[in-house]
């Protein structure tokens, strides 16, 4: 363009310049005019892709279209004005034309003033989710005369820019820190008191956060309600990832579905009458002993029961509790105290070693149906030696320490077969743990054994 307009003033001085008239000083005037307007662009890349960027400043893209088209007109009116244009006249033909055209275009002007706005006030960028009339999704683009919105479901809404300067939008996250309040209600029976049931939820949300929801503010767990037949609670958390609030929801009830199971509190169910018949209370019973008959087989795999009679195999099982995991979920945590046994009796799990200090670990082992874990916390108390996740849904028998101790009590000597066969395993333990964190090695299978039934009989006061 520079070019040109150099070779246009160029020519236009070989055939007269401004003294000539007709086409030959029109076409001088062209070509100052494609000089200004070069300039004007010179100008305006070295100002917005160089000056300002090394200065730290940002300026919205309309901005910029703003500043050129005012250069542009005022560089304009300047060369007519060096050429003896009357601007007086110009200026009024160019007001009433402008004033026809405005009125005639408003609804598009509208949408263009709501676009330069919405860039200026920075209300909303894009990135930003924003709900407006009951629509909701994340601001992809604000251009002159719309702003697209995409939602969830992957749809583009595309919404004039004059609607969004009329109605409230709401800038979900942005007050919080880019994170949004969430609460997941759920009713359960009178039966169980308030604090036990806020007590499991917080213990699985904080201790076991799900992806998504935010370690701070941690998550909680309120009454809302009391209703006919049930108390109504509210899990309350802040979203992380505004684009998937379903899918956190979802996974923060699966917490509560299986920390309350695992609590054995149960959720509240609309009433509804049931009719009990002799077929059903048959059903029952046969269910009752196929349940017995799945708990003996559990306790028969672990190998520290060995030891024991019938009878107590069948005392035990009528004390095993069943506790369900989700997928994901922390079953027991390395380094955490526990005083009860899991026996898998569906699912797997896999049993990890996380080094001192890091967060590296190392897949020691799978676990699946007929396996155990926990026991050292069972009969010495000790904190958990290694951590066990949920490879999906597991579901296990949780025996306590109070559950064993009569048992034991009753039977003193067997407590030296089970240091016996826990002493195995712990070193086992302890030399997968060696070569992960180079630790040095265990003690003898005696004095572990000795050490143990130490243990054993301080923990259970034999």
């Amino acid at each position: 363009m520079a070019v040109c307009s150099m070779a246009g003033i160029a020519a236009a001085g070989i055939m007269g310049g401004g003294e000539a008239g007709g086409f030959i000083k029109l076409g001088l005037i062209v070509a100052r005019l494609l000089a200004v307007i070069a300039a004007v662009n010179v100008a305006g890349t070295l100002l917005f892709s160089q000056v300002l960027p090394k200065l730290g400043v940002s300026v919205p893209k309309i901005l910029e279209d703003i500043i050129l088209a005012v250069a542009y007109v005022a560089a304009g009116l300047a060369v007519l004005s060096a050429s003896g244009a009357d601007l007086s006249g110009i200026l009024a033909t160019s007001a009433v034309v402008t004033a026809v055209v405005a009125f005639s275009l408003q609804d598009t002007l509208g949408n263009v003033i709501g676009g330069m706005v919405l860039h200026l006030e920075d209300s909303f960028v894009a990135g930003d989710r924003i709900k407006i009339d009951g629509c909701e999704g994340i601001v992809r683009e604000i251009r002159w005369r719309q702003t697209t919105l995409e939602t969830s479901d992957g749809d583009l809404i595309i919404i004039p820019n004059i609607v969004l300067m009329k109605s409230s939008v709401t800038v979900l996250g942005r007050a919080s820190g880019n994170k949004r309040f969430r609460a997941v209600p759920f009713n359960v029976y009178y039966d169980r008191a308030p604090g036990e049931v806020i007590r499991a939820v917080e213990q699985v949300l904080r201790d076991d956060t799900p992806d998504s929801v935010a370690a701070e503010p941690p998550p909680d767990c309120v009454i809302k309600d009391f209703q006919p037949g049930c108390i109504v609670y509210e899990a309350r958390y802040w979203l992380t990832d505004l684009s998937a609030p379903g899918a956190a929801d979802s996974r923060v009830r699966g917490r509560i579905f299986y920390a309350l199971s695992r609590a054995g509190i149960k959720l509240s169910v609309p009433a509804r009458s049931v009719v009990v018949t002799q077929e059903a209370e048959e059903v029952e019973a046969r269910t009752r002993k196929e349940e017995q008959v799945r708990r003996l087989a559990a306790l028969q795999g672990v190998y520290v029961f060995q030891a024991l009679t019938e009878a107590e195999r069948n005392l035990l099982a009528g004390r095993l509790k069943p506790t369900p995991f989700a997928r994901g979920e922390l079953i027991t945590r390395q380094g955490a105290a526990a005083d009860w046994l899991y026996i898998i009796y569906e699912g797997t799990a896999e049993v990890r070693l996380y080094s001192e200090g890091l967060g590296a670990y190392r897949v020691v082992k799978t676990l699946g149906p007929g396996d155990f874990l926990g026991e050292m916390g069972l009969f010495t108390g000790e904190a958990r030696t290694a951590t066990a996740v949920a490879e999906g849904e597991v579901r296990c028998y949780r025996l306590d320490h109070e559950g064993f101790a009569d048992v034991l009590a009753s039977r003193p000597e067997i407590a030296e077969s089970i240091a016996l066969m826990l002493a195995k395993r712990r070193l086992e333990l302890a030399q997968a743990k060696e070569l992960l964190a180079g630790e040095a090695a265990p003690a003898g299978l005696n004095t572990e054994q000795q050490n143990l039934l130490s243990k054993i009989k301080n923990f259970f006061k034999l």
